[in-house]
């Protein structure tokens, strides 16, 4: 059953990606409007899928790269939706979405079989506040970079993507979002290192995790202080919203997974 709603959850991504394809390519409204529902509908069988896991395994979707990639689309889609609803300019970035939840299910089920039982020290509330947030960060930044990119897009071509607001207006969601994602960060270091002391007796030990995530929050706030103090805006921020993004995916992935700390020490395949 855990399968069968996981390539439910997939099955729909995929349509909501054609009909969002559809939009871009041959300005079908309705394509829009198909892809968001679809979007929405998707996250039914998925939310199935990873609380099934949840009950097989005894923990949260955190473990292999099964679990944490699946969790990570699940959040991204909900948060977009959310967004969506608050800023109706938004809506149109479903074009994006979609198609990058696709291929972050497509590269979840690759670790599909794997499981594992965790150590105690990794059954805290504050364990799962620290995931919780590190989630939200990764969905709201990747939301913010999608939106310098629609920015992008629409100062070369103001007559691209219709169902897009203005360009200015889409540089003003991609501060908001990086904004949002820099607070999300925040709480989910505090959140880390209070985990660390419960778990390992310190607050904070230089780990590569750790010094990454920290030197991923510097950057972010000396991008918004470009934003805020020297009034930055346009191509200059869109191109740092790029730059915050790359510090993101390293910090959650690339250091999670190709560098030995004792944030993965007990962790396979993620």
């Amino acid at each position: 059953m855990q399968s069968i709603l996981f390539w439910s959850a997939t099955t729909l991504y995929a349509l909501a990606t054609v009909a969002y394809f559809a939009w871009a390519s041959f300005g079908r409204e309705r394509g829009a409007a198909a892809g968001g529902a679809l979007l929405g509908l998707a996250l039914l069988p998925h939310a199935g899928s990873l609380a099934l896991r949840w009950a097989e395994v005894g923990h949260g979707p955190y473990n292999t790269r099964y679990e944490v990639v699946s969790a990570d689309t699940f959040l991204l889609v909900a948060v977009f939706l959310v967004a969506a609803a608050l800023a109706r300019g938004l809506r149109g970035l479903g074009v994006l979405v979609a198609p990058a939840a696709l291929l972050l299910m497509g590269w979840a089920v690759t670790n599909f079989g794997l499981k594992r039982e965790v150590p105690i020290i990794f059954k805290s509330w504050w364990l799962v506040l620290h995931i919780g947030f590190a989630k939200l960060f990764f969905a709201t930044i990747l939301l913010a970079a999608f939106s310098a990119g629609a920015y992008l897009v629409k100062v070369r071509n103001p007559a691209a993507l219709p169902r897009l607001p203005s360009a200015e207006r889409l540089d003003l969601y991609g501060h908001q979002l990086t904004l949002v994602s820099f607070l999300f960060l925040g709480v989910m270091i505090v959140a880390g290192a209070i985990w660390a002391q419960q778990s390992w007796g310190r607050y904070w030990g230089w780990d590569p995790m750790e010094t990454s995530a920290l030197v991923t929050w510097i950057v972010f706030g000396i991008v918004l202080h470009f934003r805020v103090l020297h009034r930055w805006s346009g191509r200059r921020m869109a191109w740092l919203t790029f730059v915050a993004l790359a510090f993101a995916v390293v910090t959650i992935f690339v250091v999670a997974i190709a560098v030995p700390t004792i944030h993965n020490s007990y962790m396979v395949g993620s």
